[in-house]
């Protein structure tokens, strides 16, 4: 139409022209054929600039950033991810990225809302989602997004505002699992890992590319039992891997909740559930379940894995160092093993949207938080600790960013709903909580003004890791936490202290610093609008969780 208009406009004029002015035709002619060009530019740039791009959000359960190569942790030296390092080559990586409580539930709900957990109502798991509220997936099809849900669904309700969804039954199904949808259930053979991304990966091919979407892959591989893929069983077999200094820490100077957790590597893995002495019959943990769904030739090839490698460790003399390090070292090579399984898969993902030509789109990967790899001693979450509250943040612009940025700003899990709402055009919430990324992703302004502090809360206690409830604050430089029912504080100067050893908060030293951190604790509370109940519970109450006992409690 474009092209038309403007050769009727050339003729026309042209045949207006008295014959003296005749020779001036061919400087006209190419002056109109500029005017055309520009024209039919501006139209092509108009539309293609107004195509909303597509989202991947990739979310592992519990990957902390030791087990990335990319942020060079302790274990970065084995390489668990070469593809996910790669990606990062050519990313924005965020090295201060944080989950303001740490346990799968909640933080899948903070990822999905941009709220935190006391206003989208998703406190510990167990909880239900509430889906009348505002969404990430509920906003994008209101203005013409098609949503996707694929792998781990922990939320207590059946997912909504996902036109399309396919689910794990049991997240805790690792070998052959049982996938929901919205009209069937099907058991599927295979690695879970490998199952996740196929189903995205045939749904990205088959897509409707007349509208942009939204695809939401949650991976199980790295949550509870850590059975890896039989391709990666010898993974890592003939290596040692290094030990976090602290893998035998006391906790000498913290707070009581840190030597009455259930997460010690020495006392709380279990042999047959967690680390894999296969006993002579199954009996009713997630392992062993997942054990008795293997079909002949799994089963045959996980046993034959095993086997050697436990008659190994029988031989030894069997101290409480042995012990300790010889966990150590099964449950996190397992645990990397699962990270590998992952590693290989967001490779194929991202290959399927190159060749299915989805290269307009945002794939982000993260996790819903961290986890310790032995760091002291513990296996487990749900800390306000660093290696818990922490998480991976890798944002890839597909067509904007080539090469590697680094982002050393404060940002949460709050942010990535707003950060995808903002690039597909939407209106954000009234109540959303989390900031648009743009900035640090458009600008790198050192002038920009950007959040000082994050706040974290964790609610769950008692639980099956035993973490005693307790809120904070963490700046660049500081870190004050509250486990409020018990009345105990801890303090610790991160730039001097990156590991969280020494508990500061007795040390009149940081009286100031202290005083103001507090004030600044209460400030984000009133600006968050957290009301939750901190009271101090009765000594009786305490008596109960500090006996000489009560650890097991």
């Amino acid at each position: 139409m474009v092209q038309s208009n403007n050769n009727n406009i050339e003729r026309n004029f042209l045949a207006s022209l008295s014959k003296e002015f005749q020779y001036r035709e061919v400087k006209i002619y190419w002056f109109l054929q500029i005017v055309r060009f520009s024209s039919i530019l501006i139209f092509f740039i108009s539309a293609h600039g107004n195509e909303k791009p597509n989202f991947i959000l990739i979310v592992s359960e519990s990957h902390p950033v030791s087990a990335l190569g990319a942020y060079k942790g302790y274990l970065s030296e084995v390489d668990p991810t070469p593809n996910l390092d790669r990606l990062a080559l050519k990313s924005f990586l965020f090295t201060k990225a944080f989950c303001t409580n740490a346990t799968s539930g909640p933080s899948g709900a903070v990822l999905l809302t941009g709220k935190h957990s006391h206003i989208n109502g998703f406190f510990q798991n167990g909880n239900k989602f509430n889906n009348s509220q505002d969404s990430l997936p509920r906003k994008l099809q209101k203005i013409g997004y098609e949503t996707i849900l694929i792998g781990r669904w922990n939320l207590g309700s059946k997912p909504k505002n996902f036109d399309h969804w396919n689910i794990l039954n049991d997240p805790s199904e690792k070998y052959n699992p049982e996938f929901v949808s919205l009209n069937n259930k099907k058991r599927i053979e295979g690695h879970s890992t490998d199952i996740i991304s196929d189903l995205a990966i045939e749904w990205i091919k088959k897509r409707n590319h007349d509208k942009p979407f939204f695809l939401f892959i949650q991976f199980n591989a790295t949550s509870e039992p850590w059975l890896p893929a039989i391709r990666h069983l010898s993974l890592y077999d003939n290596l040692l891997l290094p030990e976090p200094f602290n893998l035998d820490d006391k906790h000498l100077n913290k707070a009581s909740p840190a030597r009455y957790q259930s997460m010690a590597i020495i006392d709380d893995l279990n042999f047959s559930e967690d680390l894999f002495f296969q006993p002579e019959k199954f009996d009713e943990n997630k392992s062993e379940a997942n054990l008795a769904s293997m079909t002949a030739e799994q089963l045959s090839a996980w046993t034959l894995s095993w086997r050697p490698k436990n008659e190994a460790f029988l031989r030894e003399t069997q101290s409480d160092e042995i012990i300790l390090k010889w966990k150590f070292q099964r449950y996190v090579k397992n645990f990397l093993r699962c990270v590998r399984g992952i590693d290989d898969n967001v490779q194929r993902i991202q290959n399927s949207l190159t060749e299915t030509n989805s290269t307009n789109s945002f794939l982000i990967y993260t996790s819903n938080h961290g986890r310790m790899l032995g760091e002291h001693g513990w296996f487990g979450s749900s800390w306000m600790y660093e290696e818990s509250l922490q998480t991976p943040l890798i944002i890839n612009k597909n067509q904007l960013k080539n090469n590697l940025q680094i982002v050393d700003d404060l940002v949460q899990n709050l942010d990535i709903a707003p950060t995808i709402l903002d690039y597909a055009g939407a209106i954000e919430s009234e109540n959303i909580q989390g900031y648009s990324l743009r900035p640090l992703l458009e600008n790198f302004d050192s002038n920009l003004t950007w959040r000082n502090s994050i706040y974290y809360h964790h609610y769950e206690f008692p639980g099956d890791q035993m973490t005693a409830k307790h809120y904070g604050i963490r700046t660049n430089h500081y870190k004050l936490i509250h486990f409020y029912q018990f009345d105990e504080w801890e303090f610790y100067n991160l730039k001097d202290d990156p590991f969280e050893m020494q508990n500061l908060f007795n040390d009149e030293n940081y009286d100031v610093q202290i005083k103001n951190l507090k004030k600044l604790l209460q400030k984000d509370r009133e600006n968050y609008l957290d009301q939750t109940d901190i009271s101090i519970m009765p000594e009786e109450w305490r008596k109960i969780y500090r006996g000489p006992e009560a650890r097991k409690e």
